[in-house]
């Protein structure tokens, strides 16, 4: 893989990352407990309008994949200066278009306390030869024809998005953290002659790869740097 590729991975959320932290009080059964966090995954499959096209046509729009992660940890400062640090080491498949993980990630448990910093890494399987991020979908021409499309990526690269401020977890506590993965980000830069253009297998799909469509692979790279934006909501 080229080192440029691998840089803008490490620091840029794959995708557009949306972060949402909600938390609500437990009953009193569960007031001596501590805080439990329910991660949920999202998948943006909304159409995507592709610069120099007609209306109505030039989309992309991704429905169905699979993305597989091998790590996910929670790291938080409180406001007395201490770290904490909360590991899942096992392998997850995140389900794109229902946004439905295997196994469940419903119950992580996490101290009771007051913070000022949050931040949550998601780490890619790459111990095999499979793709950790797999999706696809159509994208459809200036003519209005549709062409089946699926992008790969297989790399071990760790994903970051954090929280600022002061964030209270409660006793008791159901906490979501909720991720949202657009693809819309990753292919803003691609236009509609470079999609047009590009090669397909024998099936007829249009595979955009480390080694399929290189070009287009590595404009989607470059417009990973802009999924940094996070929105957080409490």
């Amino acid at each position: 893989m080229k080192q440029t590729m691998k840089q803008l991975m490490k620091y840029a959320a794959v995708m557009m990352l949306a972060v949402t932290l909600a938390s609500c009080g437990g009953d009193d059964d569960n007031v001596s407990s501590n805080p439990t966090i329910s991660m949920s995954f999202k998948g943006n499959s909304s159409s995507i309008n592709v610069p120099e096209g007609r209306v109505m046509a030039n989309a992309l729009q991704f429905t169905s994949g699979t993305i597989r992660l091998r790590q996910i940890q929670f790291q938080a400062e409180t406001e007395a200066g201490d770290s904490i640090e909360v590991d899942l080491e096992q392998i997850v498949d995140i389900d794109f278009a229902t946004g439905t993980t295997t196994p469940d990630l419903s119950n992580l448990v996490f101290p009771v306390g007051i913070y000022t910093e949050i931040e949550v890494e998601l780490e890619l399987q790459d111990e095999d030869n499979n793709p950790s991020v797999v999706i696809e979908g159509t994208f459809t021409d200036a003519d209005d024809k549709a062409h089946p499309i699926r992008f790969e990526f297989n790399s071990g690269e760790t994903f970051e998005v954090e929280k600022e401020g002061r964030i209270v977890f409660g006793e008791g506590a159901n906490v979501l953290a909720e991720v949202t993965f657009d693809p819309g980000v990753w292919f803003a830069g691609v236009t509609t002659e470079e999609l047009s253009m590009a090669t397909k297998n024998n099936a007829g799909v249009i595979v955009i790869s480390e080694t399929s469509n290189e070009e287009i692979f590595d404009i989607v790279a470059d417009g990973l740097d802009l999924a940094t934006e996070i929105e957080i909501r409490l």
